[in-house]
């Protein structure tokens, strides 16, 4: 076992590198644990042969339980329908529990009416362990003889089967499940009971549902139920429903009010912009009346706040980019924050994120005022700053910021110098060329790469032989390949 075992031993979460032949060779080792993690890799891998090499140990009548248990979990990950008979006698036969209970739970992951059949049987197994196994299986199927096992099975005495028999209800997409679930929801006499019935409505996905998810946001006090009703809603994708993810923007909760704006920047439409941006305005105006003594007085707050503002950032730029105008201005304001501890360093880096993504907007406004704001920041000390105030002046395509970005071909951060090149290709700057032929000199590959493209872009006459030789000698293959592209395009 000498030379697989040191591999077996130290596969962790490195399932990918050990040798396939190998851990079929551990699977046989004396030492319990190897065999159980060379079976786990078997699983994680679902590579071809691995049911043959996991069900021959099977028939060699394994003896450990905990092994017996990862070979089944892994039979169950690997999903082949050749395994169905070692599961079935499993779940007849085997007596440890947990061990059983895995082969319920693969199952779910078989697409065979056998596996399905066995779910069946499997919900009347003695252990509540495997039950709840085989009533997870279920969900993966979608026959009516497993649609109204599941909704016999919401009124199991156990919690745990309850609770897995709403999820597989919401899981099978079944249109007699919206009732049973409805139902539940309304009926929840516990907190559990109603965050378990909105995820189950969630994964149903079904439009039929949102009034009775409508209404519990509406009348719970409870922020987490509130939460999960609002992605219940998104999910139903019913008509109507950008107003409770507007409405999630006025909860006290900051958590609900970043979720109502992930909702929106994955739901919404441009119709409900107008409204985020004055909500934004009006949360983060703080943000920059106060110096940064009064900021640091409460980092706590300050923080959230800067987080919020990010996401109604990221969910402006997402849904109406072009209209965000004000909003980026105000959010755009450099703010020096003392770096003299943990709670200055988030401070100074959430406004670091707010400034990025208000320069990344102004962009797609189109505006002079935001020409002028870009300009600003090319001289930021921030290379981030400088890099995406260059490509928002390419976004702006306004030929009169070409000088500027010129300039920043000469920047000392490289990400910033071949975004610049980039741009000018874009911008079609052929008062560029020259300075474009100069960067094919530079030492990053990428600004190489990019002043090459950009000088096939520009039809640049004066480039062809540079081009030439950088195609044959260039040390970076990729250059090498943009300047074959960029001399084809040259007339």
């Amino acid at each position: 076992s000498g030379c697989y075992s040191q591999y077996a031993y130290s596969n962790g979460w490195e399932h990918t590198s050990i040798d396939f032949n190998i851990l079929v060779l551990a699977l046989d080792d004396p030492n319990p644990n190897i065999r159980r993690r060379a079976a786990e890799s078997l699983g994680f891998r679902q590579q071809a042969g691995s049911t043959d090499a996991l069900l021959a140990r099977l028939e060699k009548n394994e003896k450990d339980a905990r092994v017996r248990q990862e070979i089944y979990g892994a039979l169950g990950k690997v999903g082949e329908k050749t395994a169905l008979g070692a599961i079935q006698a499993c779940l007849e036969q085997e007596k440890d529990i947990l061990a059983r209970a895995q082969c319920a739970a693969a199952l779910g992951n078989i697409d065979s009416e056998l596996a399905e059949q066995l779910a069946l049987k499997g919900i009347h197994d003695e252990d509540n362990r495997v039950r709840v196994q085989a009533v997870a299986s279920l969900g993966s199927f979608r026959s009516a003889a497993t649609v109204q096992a599941l909704k016999m099975l919401v009124k199991d005495k156990s919690t745990p089967i309850k609770n897995t028999a709403l999820l597989s209800l919401g899981r099978t997409g079944s249109i007699e499940a919206t009732a049973v679930l409805v139902e539940s929801l309304a009926q929840s006499s516990n907190r559990e009971q109603a965050l378990v019935s909105l995820q189950a409505l969630t994964l149903l996905s079904n439009p039929d549902s949102a009034e009775a998810i409508r209404k519990v946001y509406t009348q719970s006090s409870d922020e987490e139920i509130k939460r999960y009703a609002l992605v219940a809603m998104a999910n139903t994708r019913a008509q109507g429903s950008e107003s409770l993810f507007l409405d999630a923007l006025s909860s006290e909760d900051s958590e609900t009010r970043i979720l109502g704006l992930i909702v929106l920047r994955n739901f919404g439409g441009p119709g409900e912009v107008p409204a985020i941006i004055e909500r934004a305005m009006i949360e983060s105006s703080d943000l920059f009346l106060m110096d940064s003594d009064q900021l640091l007085l409460d980092p706590t707050e300050t923080i959230i706040k800067l987080q919020l503002l990010n996401e109604y950032l990221k969910t402006v730029i997402r849904l109406n980019p072009g209209s965000g105008e004000p909003l980026y201005a105000r959010s755009s304001i450099p703010k020096l924050i003392p770096r003299t501890s943990s709670a200055h360093l988030k401070i100074a880096q959430g406004f670091y994120e707010t400034r990025w993504q208000s320069l990344y907007g102004l962009g797609y406004t189109g505006t002079d005022k935001a020409g002028e704001i870009i300009k600003a920041a090319l001289t930021d000390p921030d290379a981030r700053i400088r890099a995406v105030a260059t490509r928002s002046l390419g976004v702006l395509e306004n030929p009169g910021h070409i000088d500027s970005v010129q300039t920043m071909l000469f920047d000392e951060v490289a990400e910033v110098r071949w975004i610049a090149a980039r741009v000018l290709g874009r911008l079609n700057a052929t008062n560029s060329i020259d300075a474009l032929i100069e960067m094919l000199n530079d030492t990053s590959a990428q600004v190489r790469l990019e002043s090459v493209l950009s000088l096939g872009y520009l039809n640049a006459q004066t480039a062809k032989q540079k081009l030439s030789k950088l195609a044959e000698d260039d040390p970076d293959q990729r250059v090498r390949e943009a300047a074959v592209f960029a001399a084809s395009l040259i007339e």
